[in-house]
């Protein structure tokens, strides 16, 4: 009887250990183990990984060794651009029988995270599939001509497209989408509400690459991703409705795999404001210049720009301005403590004036600004382009090379650097030969991992470029560069929100107000009203140091700023008072309008905002210690009855009632332009390694070069262009007279 009960307990267990092979929590080597015996039982493995705002879950349907589902979600993730890598990869996927799919271009962080989650599940499982060659399906439409609309970069609700020159109201683009019964004939895009200089490369790469290879699954055009994403949605939408298949729409192109050798004099990486002024200046001075630049148009953050800083300048002299490079080199450096480069920031600002009238030489159009020190110049594409089409590229021997992207530099085998190695958008890699390099990237605001690294955070919201994503930093670092003693966010004036846009719309101004703001415990931690009057400074640095914070405001100011705007919760001669002394910006005025419920109902789908009708039982929504918080709200309620605010010191005009329910906390992080800090440079802008020696050949320009800044960023407005301007002169200059002597 024992015998056959351990026989029957023998079966069972080797049952159950059989069964257990099924389930799993997320790499897929793409080889068959031949060591592993055949299994027909279905197999559901789920795992996950970061994606661009929030985890992204996948989960894989195994059976008989094929995937036949993979499905993906990621509820953060940004519908418009990791919305299309979620629904089209898991379908790649199976269509592959792989993990190993190519990322979807301009979905960069949901696709890798789907792709990781994908892999992790299957090593998990210690499971390996047998990677297919998915036949390429042919296109079916039904004959006609079809029109399909979507927005870009800015939808209805945006408010500040029209600060870059968009149509006001913002209407979505067309598509005019001709096909024949397996081919896309032609699209003309048109109605286009986008980002003037944004938008044309766009319909010049992208457009005609979809007609060329027949697929929407082309590259987006780097550094016009969001406008990319608009085109190829209505260009979707119109061949949905004209009968096609939308995952057959989206066959991955083949990459190139060619190789292409340049020879040069100086090599510089980057076409914003410094990179470019870098090659002008150079090829100036006679040296044979190629720019190479990741995306799909010249100007970086300077053609977002408005001005830059210029004391000495004709211009500013013409206006009267008395300003000199001494009295803007006392006021930097009694306002950052010496904790900058003294040198450094002193070379800049003596080459300013002669610098600016340089641009002015070079086309540039410029207004003096009542502070006697910056020149406002506009924003706008056109600055940059006419320093390439009217001056750069007149000479033969210089090169543009647009969609390409330096990843590494050369070395000889002494280590010295002789050029850099690109990757063209289409997959061709080129090697560029030059006697010096200039590094001029524009630091690295759109790399989640390196501001981890560097900041301590990346719970920001870029206002800036994705495409400034440190490569520059990393190709100097490679050579044996040091970095500077502080790399910092560069903080703008308004929060925003790291998972939610509010930064094209009216919340990103709900912090300036003076409004209560609390810390993710349900602390106060500064005076609110420093994000109205220092905004880049004392509000900036403040917000920092907490990283994540809400703003608390009850229902007499929900309807007020929606009704009237911020300048609602003050008196007439307050909101004259706020515009002169601390230059309030009127665009931050509006009455918010219908926008005030739209956007609070984007922040609360994604948590980032919530109501309630007792105060106690909104910071229980918001996650406070509600002990702690309410002790602190009793506090305030105090400050705000007796008029005076007994831990902060700030002024009563800010001590906004908060009395009527339903009560309203929305939260808010820092938003960012980009970086401050990096590659260790010296006066000449000479990359310099750890034992502060020149790198020779090595040059860096604008936000990849370090030591202009302490922190907080400096109040004279213009500093950050005319770093970048004055930078990529000397970096110019200098990198020539290198040539030239050796």
């Amino acid at each position: 009887m024992k015998k056959a009960l351990l026989i029957v307990l023998v079966l069972v267990l080797s049952l159950n250990l059989a069964g257990c092979q099924q389930t799993s929590t997320g790499t897929d080597s793409g080889q068959v183990d031949s060591n592993k015996p055949e299994t027909t039982e279905k197999q559901v493995l789920t795992s996950s990984a970061q994606g661009f705002a929030g985890d992204v879950e996948v989960t894989l349907t195994i059976e008989n060794g094929k995937l036949t589902s993979v499905t993906a979600k990621g509820d953060k993730e940004t519908p418009e651009i990791g919305g299309k890598a979620l629904e089209i990869l898991p379908a790649r996927m199976v269509e592959t029988n792989s993990a190993e799919v190519d990322v979807m271009s301009g979905a960069t962080y949901t696709s890798e995270a789907i792709i990781e989650a994908a892999k992790k599940a299957l090593s998990d499982a210690n499971i390996t599939l047998e990677k297919t060659e998915p036949e390429k399906k042919a296109l079916k439409f039904t004959p006609g001509t079809y029109v399909g609309e979507a927005y870009g970069k800015w939808d209805q609700y945006s408010k500040e497209g029209f600060r870059f020159g968009t149509p006001n109201p913002v209407t979505p683009m067309k598509a005019t989408v001709v096909v024949d019964s397996d081919r896309i004939v032609s699209i003309d895009i048109s109605n286009i509400s986008e980002t003037p200089g944004f938008y044309e490369p766009v319909i010049n790469y992208m457009v005609p690459d979809i007609i060329k290879y027949q697929t929407l699954g082309v590259d987006a055009v780097s550094g016009c991703t969001l406008t990319s994403k608009g085109v190829i949605q209505a260009v979707e939408n119109a061949l949905v409705q004209a009968g096609a298949n939308k995952a057959d729409l989206y066959t991955p192109v083949e990459k190139s795999k060619e190789t292409e050798e340049y020879h040069t004099d100086i090599v510089v990486v980057g076409a914003g404001g410094s990179g470019s002024v870098a090659a002008l200046t150079a090829s100036e001075a006679g040296a044979k210049v190629i720019v190479v630049e990741k995306t799909g148009k010249t100007g970086g953050m300077s053609v977002l720009s408005t001005g830059f800083i210029a004391p000495g300048s004709k211009a500013q002299k013409d206006n009267g301005s008395t300003v000199t490079a001494k009295d803007l080199f006392d006021e930097f450096v009694n306002y950052n403590y010496g904790t900058a480069n003294n040198l450094l920031v002193k070379t800049i600002l003596d080459k300013a004036g002669e610098t600016a009238d340089w641009l002015v030489e070079h086309g540039y159009q410029v207004k003096p600004s009542p502070n006697g020190v910056t020149l406002d110049t506009g924003k706008g594409q056109d600055k940059i382009d006419n320093l390439y089409n009217n001056y750069f590229l007149k000479s033969k021997d210089n090169i543009l090379l647009l969609r390409t992207k330096a990843d590494k530099l050369l070395f000889d085998e002494n280590k010295k650097v002789i050029g850099v190695h690109a990757v063209k958008q289409d997959g061709t890699e080129v090697n560029i030969y030059a006697d010096a390099v200039i590094l001029a990237t524009g630091g690295f605001g759109g790399n989640k991992e390196m501001l981890r690294q560097y900041t301590g955070s990346d719970r920001y919201w870029l206002s800036g470029l994705e495409a400034s994503s440190g490569d520059g930093i990393n190709m100097a670092l490679s050579a044996g560069a040091d970095l500077s003693t502080e790399l910092v966010p560069h903080i703008t004036e308004f929060a925003a929100n790291a998972d939610v846009n509010y930064n094209d719309y009216y919340f990103k101004y709900l912090n300036y107000a003076g409004l209560l703001q609390l810390d993710t415990n349900g602390h106060r931690f500064m005076n609110e009203e420093w994000c109205l009057t220092q905004p880049l400074a004392k509000g900036a640095s403040s917000i920092r140091t907490v990283g994540s914070f809400w703003v608390i405001f009850d229902q007499n100011t929900y309807d007020i700023i929606k009704e009237k705007g911020l300048s609602g919760l003050f008196t007439e001669e307050q909101t004259e008072y706020l515009k002169k002394a601390h230059n309030w910006r009127a665009r931050a005025l509006d009455p918010f309008g219908d926008s005030m419920e739209y956007e609070f109902n984007r922040a609360k789908e994604a948590g980032a905002a919530c109501s309630a009708d007792t105060l106690e039982e909104l910071g229980r929504l918001a996650g406070f210690n509600v002990e702690e918080y309410m002790e602190q709200m009793n506090r305030y309620l105090s400050y705000i009855e007796n008029g005076v605010d007994e831990e902060f010191n700030k002024d009563p005009m800010f001590l906004i009632p908060i009395d009527k329910a339903p009560y309203y906390a929305v939260r808010m992080e820092p938003a960012i332009f980009g970086t401050l800090g990096g590659i260790r440079i010296d006066e000449k802008m000479r990359v310099l390694n750890e034992d502060l020696k020149p790198i020779d050949g090595l040059y860096a320009a604008g936000q990849d070069a370090g030591g202009m800044y302490g922190y907080p960023y400096y109040e004279t407005p213009g500093t950050t262009q005319g770093y970048a301007y004055n930078s990529g002169r000397i970096a110019g200059e200098q990198a020539t007279t290198y040539i030239k002597n050796k």
